[in-house]
Order: structure tokens, then sequence, then C-alpha cells
């Protein structure tokens, strides 16, 4: 009947996986860590809205997008309910933030300045190549669009340079 308190607080990774997996950020709600869980499921909303509003080539960037936010909270409501109750150094190194940093890009910017394992000029380096990274990736589409309808104006220009295509 005495059950320690750690026994009774203790979470279940199986179980966090298994919210997370039906719903974005609820396997972290039940590891209680609410903040966490509103960003992530803010996030999902937004993306989700995104995938209703937008089509073509910024649907399929924007799913790609959701799919990866949504695996990694899985994966972090595992983890965190694994080491539930005990320090959460493994959090925060180096090899776990950049894993973060490359499936999520600036959602994991806090991760990474919180973290120790780090100077501050490999801070300010991994923030500015994931800022640039997310910034390509969702300025694509758009000049993608765009050099799609110059293409005869700039085969025209370069058949007067005297280029042969």
């Amino acid at each position: 009947m005495a059950r320690s308190v750690a026994a009774m607080t203790r979470k279940s990774p199986l179980l966090a996986l298994l919210l997370s997996l039906l719903v974005p950020g609820l396997g972290q709600l039940y590891t209680h860590e609410v903040t966490k869980a509103l960003c992530v499921i803010g996030v999902c909303l937004l993306l989700g809205g995104g995938l209703w509003w937008f089509s073509g080539l910024n649907r399929l960037t924007l799913g790609l997008a959701l799919m990866i936010v949504w695996l990694s909270s899985v994966l972090d409501a595992y983890k965190t309910a694994q080491t539930f109750g005990q320090p959460q150094d493994w959090y925060f190194r180096r090899a776990y933030v950049v894993a973060m940093l490359l499936l999520v890009g600036p959602l994991a910017l806090p991760l990474l300045w919180r973290s120790s394992y780090f100077s501050r000029t490999a801070k300010w380096g991994w923030s500015g190549l994931v800022t640039m990274v997310a910034l390509l990736f969702l300025t694509t589409p758009y000049l993608l669009h765009w050099l799609v309808q110059r293409i005869p104006e700039l085969q025209a220009v370069l058949q007067q340079a005297g280029v042969q295509l």
C-alpha cells in the first residue's frame, strides 16, 4: 500500500509515445511539460491550417514540416517520460540538440541557447545556419514559381547573346 512518491510519479514512455502519436503535444502534457505541449499544439495547428489554406508545393512543404514536428514531439515525449524525475542533462547534450535543430529547425533554438554544451560562438553559428535554411525552405516554392514564369524570357535573351540551347 505504501508506494514511494517516485514510483507514483513515474511516467510510462510507451503511453507518452502513444498519446503524442494520437494528438501532437498530448505526450508532453502527460509528462507535465505544459509550455512545450502548448507550443507543439500551436505549431501543429498553424501548419495544419496552412495545409488547408495553401495548395501545390506549399502544401507539400507544410505537410512535411507538420510530419517532422509531430515525429519530433513523439520522440520527445518518449524520451522525457523515460527520464521523468531525473535531471534533464541528456536534453541539452550536443547530439540531441543538433538532432532537434535538424528535425524542427528554428523551434529548437531555445534548446540550443539553454544548453551549456555549446560555446557562444557555436550558438550564434547554429542559429544563423538554422535561420538561413528555414528561410531558404520557405522561399524555395516562390523562387521556383518565379523562375518557371521567366523561362521563355531567359531563352530569348540567351539566343540573342548567341548561346545555343
